[in-house]
């Protein structure tokens, strides 16, 4: 079974503003003693955490290491007046200070002004295919699914304490980067290495594991990594994705077509402001759809890959609730309409009603 792995970006949030607080540091101290698989590393920001799981077989191997880190770092939130905020953009501002390497530190200067507001956290998914060429295949394959995978994956709808009216609105902050969007078509491995050399030669990247595109081969492991995605909400959300992902991956019987990047990136950015409502290009016959549908088609295309990893009936049941509860972004739309602030930070993950500043 092809294997795959998760990463997972997270914010630490004052309870009571839902702004960014800096905890990344200790927590990453503090976590990287615990007993389970996986790794906690500091992100760019000092407010945020990263996890990565050990490579997986299964959905259910993927659950208990997600969950696992997540209670652990909720846990450490909780010792620091936090809450650990798994979202894309936090809703306030708060801590925007660079964590303490020299290679954050490097980024940021290239990043110039954009370092000190660049509140974004994503989700990851590796999928390991041993053969360079074939990677490329299956990035090719991929690349005119990202927007209706992103329609599933926002979970970022705020920004300044305010309702952006996007779904995603770390894509929209994401755009912002030279290489940010869908990547273009290549026709063999050294072309895709030919093309990233010549950016970090241009300073358009600073090196290969900086390349923002939604999608790319990883410079450390033989994988596809799949970048478009907002952290998740719920731990069943990132589930959802990675065996979506992996299914495209590996269905090396699934027929696109080669749409050009530039409507693939006006599609990314319908997906990100309109999310399952979004009206997108269907990869199979260039003809306007919508994300709904899109995800339907999608599912029937790659039912036997989902049946052969074991995938089938945890996708559909995950599907049936997206369609009822609506994405993440949805789901904090709704719990800051029915309780304010307070309804916000209960759902994720604070106590209403708490107050870390009461004189």
């Amino acid at each position: 079974m092809t294997r795959f792995g998760v990463e997972e970006e997270y914010f630490f949030l004052d309870p009571d503003s839902l702004a960014p607080a800096a905890a990344a540091d200790r927590a990453k101290r503090t976590l990287a003693d615990a007993a389970h698989p996986g790794a906690f590393t500091s992100e760019f920001l000092t407010c945020q955490l990263e996890y990565a799981t050990s490579p997986l077989h299964t959905v259910g191997e993927a659950r208990a290491q997600l969950t696992a880190a997540r209670t652990a770092a909720a846990e450490f939130a909780a010792g620091e007046d936090c809450i650990l905020g798994p979202v894309s953009t936090p809703f306030g501002t708060g801590d925007a200070h660079v964590s303490p390497s020299t290679r954050y530190r490097e980024i940021a200067r290239w990043l110039a002004e954009i370092a000190g507001g660049h509140h974004v956290c994503g989700c990851h998914v590796h999928v390991e295919i041993e053969d360079p060429e074939e990677r490329v295949r299956a990035l090719n394959r991929l690349r005119p699914w990202l927007p209706a995978l992103l329609s599933l994956a926002g979970n970022s709808p705020f920004w300044h304490s305010r309702v952006t009216g996007f779904r995603s609105w770390r894509t929209v902050m994401m755009r912002r980067l030279p290489t940010m969007g869908c990547p273009p078509m290549f026709r063999d491995h050294a072309h895709y290495r030919r093309h990233l050399d010549q950016l970090i030669r241009l300073g358009a990247s600073p090196d290969a594991a900086s390349l923002a595109w939604a999608a790319r081969l990883s410079d450390h492991y033989p994988t596809v990594e799949v970048r478009v995605f907002d952290t998740q909400l719920d731990p069943e959300d990132t589930l959802l994705l990675a065996a979506l992902v992996r299914a495209i991956l590996v269905a090396d019987d699934l027929a696109v077509l080669p749409l050009d990047t530039d409507l693939l990136d006006a599609t990314l950015w319908m997906a990100a402001r309109e999310g399952l409502n979004a009206a997108l290009i269907d990869p199979v016959t260039g003809e306007a759809s919508s994300a709904r549908m899109l995800i339907q088609d999608l599912l029937m295309l790659v039912q036997p890959h989902l049946e052969e990893a074991g995938d089938d009936d945890f996708v559909r049941e995950r599907m049936a609730f997206v369609r009822s509860e609506g994405t993440g972004a949805d789901r904090q739309l709704a719990a800051l309409h029915a309780g304010g602030v307070p309804g916000l930070a209960a759902l994720l993950g604070g106590r209403s009603g708490h107050s870390s500043h009461a004189a």
